[in-house]
């Protein structure tokens, strides 16, 4: 059985994982986006602006973390 300081790791590198897979996903939409209008360069970075997803945040990992953690400690 892990330690609780294993189970904090843990679940700190689950709820980055998520985050850094929900990143990827918004970078790949946004790329997704600029083709489509690549004949309009306008149109490319304004949709470009509108789907880049914003850089990761520790905090709002964290935050994550500390639900997934809460799930983890509930005792039902």
């Amino acid at each position: 059985m892990s330690n609780p300081y294993q189970i904090r790791s843990d679940v700190l590198n689950m709820a980055k994982e998520i985050a850094d897979k929900h990143y990827d996903m918004q970078v790949e939409l946004a790329n997704k986006m600029l083709g489509m209008y690549k004949e309009d360069t306008q149109q490319a970075l304004d949709a470009w602006k509108q789907y880049l997803p914003k850089a990761l945040n520790p905090d709002e990992i964290k935050t994550q973390a500390e639900k997934l953690y809460e799930f983890v400690s509930e005792k039902k």
